[in-house]
């Protein structure tokens, strides 16, 4: 028992644990086989009233040797007592299914209860290491420092950012939604209601943060009275409640991304300064495929919001050294393992901030290598255990499975392949620290602190040599790779290229999805790292450690073997604004330093300029999630597996035909059927290629290459199949929508011929 216990309380806790250690074995040797000898009755009446009064009896005790209460001492007492009885129960799970899924519940709590009070006395021991001795301010003293004028064009862009998400936020059906919208929510949700725990995990994503922030559509849009927006049969008509429907829980997910995107700023003041921040959350504000995924109810919609907020958090515990920050990193990593299973690498990352921040940042390189990697790691397992708590409480899947946390971390799809090499390098990082007081780190730290500036140089000039050899394959013509091509089977790369192709592949979206001014800013940073000792700068440190998580997330991609499109890698757009910020505040101070004539230019008007550039791109983009730069030329998109856009306008034409109620049109494209008030066939059965009453047939770009696929050798065996596939190049159209004026990327609705009798 606890040190500082009377001797007639250890008796008494003592007889307590005992009694309630022996209430325990013979309740789960009920269950248990083997166990089975210690059984006592069958019935598990009697030790239920047995657990009841031995806790009344606990905190009875516990209330009576207790001159002055502190929660934490008193709760640390009572899991004390409880401690061996919990570690039976969970053997005694372990061995059967037969438990109640409540006495999982109660294990898992109480792991969650402990892990809570060492985070307290860890936060506790902490504040003896603080970097910042000053008190944090308070919300109104904060509010001053960054000036109206600050506040008010975090809340300009924030309405930009809502304005534009709103803005034809029903008018389009995307691919993947309907696995969401016509059943992952409202399962998860009726699990929920039904108790049903297991099933809660409604997805391999597993997609629950989306889940939950929709749910509120159930009340207004219930799914099952929209069962005509699925497709049943060959023919579809559209549902005239379908925009309506698509509101409810759209809405939803784009009011809480909107709620949640001020912290950006939130977090960037505080590591780098109000300037920077300010610029950095105008580029993210203002984005267009940050706000294109955000009107589509999918897991990337979030992914690119939680991730990044997890890593700046934990940045900004680095230097200020409060506990909070810990606390905020991991709730969000822990949101992000919740809604994508690749946000994995989050974990990878921060451990390679642990070596970072030591090489490069001044306060922690005066510190010793042992003391600094044992808080480091002791930093790390709270993170962990905060995001894992977080897991455990929004996903009730893992209350009756808790192997589910190791199926979401290091045993998930993502993280398959690098796992054993990430415990391996975690296990001798341990080893070292504990057997030989990190003298093997040590040595590999102090020899790569001598090259600390050599090593920013290499990895900045890597990272602006993709860039320009992206812009000049590209404007080439794709001479050495083809983009375009690489990326139209993204998951199938390695059979068109090799791992060099995919990591430089991995470039082309990234370059062309953001806005000239933010490419700039990418294009300009690496400079930055020719200062000499450059590190001593708070925002410069942040750019080359978001530089290189760039490069993680590519050859983690690349080691999968999967191409990065832009929807998979939505993550990087913030972290690429976020450099940019950077760079283009330290290029505007040192424009005004050596310019007489940019001293009278405010750095407000700088900061409303910048937003500007992101408006007018937005302004000037239908479909924002299919942005691409005007450096791209006019022959060549982005967006190769597309999320739907085109669908509602080809569908709008259409429909303002005379009788369109009575056309029929055949469609690659789903989510052209949702709107057109007509009859739409899809699909390539034999009725669908053989029916030749279609008023017109409508293709679209990306789904070129499937339907070529498919009926080139069914039409060489089949003459009378419709060549359905020889659409996508012509030129003679009724009518077309060009996604966002690229002819690569368009939806053409052709007039099909009726066959003579």
């Amino acid at each position: 028992m606890h040190r500082f216990f009377s001797s007639p309380q250890k008796a008494t806790y003592g007889l307590l644990s005992f009694l309630c250690v022996l209430n325990t074995l013979f309740f789960v040797a009920l269950q248990a086989k083997s166990l089975s000898f210690l059984r006592i009755g069958l019935s598990n009446d009697f030790f239920y009233a047995g657990f009841l009064i031995l806790i009344v009896l606990s905190v009875g005790a516990i209330a009576f040797f207790t001159k002055k209460f502190q929660w934490q001492r008193e709760v640390r007492t009572f899991l004390l007592l409880f401690a061996p009885s919990l570690i039976l129960l969970g053997y005694g799970l372990s061995q059967s299914n037969n438990f109640h899924y409540f006495f999982w519940l109660i294990l898992g709590l109480s792991v969650i209860l402990t892990g809570i009070l060492f985070s307290l006395h860890f936060a506790k021991n902490e504040r003896a290491y603080a970097t910042e001795k000053e008190a944090p301010l308070s919300l109104i003293s904060w509010i001053k420092k960054q000036g109206l004028v600050t506040l008010g064009l975090v809340a300009i862009f924030t309405l930009i950012f809502f304005g534009f998400g709103l803005n034809k936020l029903t008018k389009y059906a995307a691919v993947d939604e309907p696995l969401w919208l016509d059943g992952r929510i409202n399962r998860y949700w009726a699990n929920i209601e039904d108790q049903n725990w297991r099933k809660t995990n409604v997805s391999d994503k597993p997609g629950v943060t989306v889940a939950i922030l929709t749910g509120p559509g159930l009340f207004f849009k219930p799914a099952k009275e929209f069962d005509d927006t699925k497709f049943e049969g060959p023919l579809f008509h559209a549902s005239p409640n379908i925009e309506s429907f698509y509101f409810a829980y759209r809405f939803p997910l784009l009011l809480a991304i909107t709620l949640l995107l001020p912290l950006f700023y939130f977090f960037l003041e505080g590591l780098i300064g109000k300037k920077s921040a300010l610029i950095s959350y105008a580029l993210i504000a203002t984005s267009p495929v940050l706000i294109g995924i955000s009107k589509i109810i999918n897991p990337d919609s979030l992914l690119w919001i939680f991730t990044p907020l997890s890593l700046l958090s934990y940045l900004l515990y680095q230097k200020s050294d409060r506990f909070r920050y810990i606390v905020f990193s991991g709730i969000f990593l822990g949101l992000a393992l919740l809604t994508k299973y690749v946000a994995n690498i989050a974990i990878v990352y921060l451990i390679a901030l642990i070596f970072l921040e030591y090489l490069y940042h001044p306060k922690i390189t005066k510190q010793d290598v042992s003391l600094y990697i044992k808080r480091a790691l002791g930093h790390l397992a709270f993170i962990v255990f905060f995001a894992l708590t977080t897991f455990y409480c929004l996903m009730p899947a893992v209350w009756i499975n808790p192997l589910q946390l190791l199926e979401s971390t290091l045993m998930s799809q993502a993280f398959e392949k690098v796992a054993p090499l990430f415990l391996v390098l975690l296990g001798l990082i341990i080893l070292d620290q504990w057997l030989n007081k990190t003298r093997f780190l040590k040595i590999i730290l102090q020899f790569f602190s001598g090259w600390k500036q050599a090593l920013a140089l290499f990895f900045g000039t890597v990272f602006l040599g993709a860039i320009l050899f992206t812009l000049g394959n590209t404007w080439s013509g794709m001479y050495f790779y083809d983009f375009m091509r690489l990326l139209s089977s993204p998951k199938n790369i390695l059979l068109h290229s090799d791992y060099f192709g995919v990591f430089l592949t991995n470039f082309y979206p990234f370059v062309f999805a953001i806005i000239p001014v933010m490419l700039l800013g990418l294009i300009v940073s690496p400079f930055f790292f020719l200062r000499k000792n450059f590190y001593e700068s708070q925002a410069l440190r942040l750019s080359l450690y978001l530089l290189l998580f760039i490069f993680l997330y590519y050859i983690g991609s690349s080691i999968n073997g999967v191409a990065s499109t832009v929807r998979y890698q939505i993550m990087l757009f913030p972290v690429a604004a976020i450099i940019s910020g950077i760079a283009l505040t330290e290029g505007f101070s040192m424009l005004q330093k050596r310019f007489s004539l940019l001293h009278k230019v405010p750095f407000n008007v700088f900061v409303l300029l910048i937003g500007l550039s992101g408006f007018a791109s937005l302004f000037l983009t239908p479909f924002p999630l299919s942005y691409a730069s005007s450096l791209l030329p006019k022959a060549y998109s982005l967006d190769l597996k597309d999320m739907g856009p085109g669908s509602y306008e080809i569908a709008k034409i259409l429909n303002s035909l005379p009788n369109a109620e009575k056309l029929k049109i055949w469609t690659d494209k789903d989510g052209v059927c949702k709107f057109f008030v007509g009859n739409c066939e899809r699909g390539f059965d034999s009725y669908a290629l053989h029916s030749y009453n279609y008023d017109y047939i409508v293709v679209s770009s990306v789904r070129k290459n499937r339907t070529t696929g498919m009926l080139r050798s069914k039409v060489e065996k089949d003459p009378t199949t419709i060549p359905i596939h020889t659409y996508y190049d012509r030129n003679d159209p009724a009518f077309a929508v060009y996604i966002n004026g690229r002819s690569s990327h368009f939806v053409k609705a052709f007039a099909f011929p009726k066959k003579k009798d």
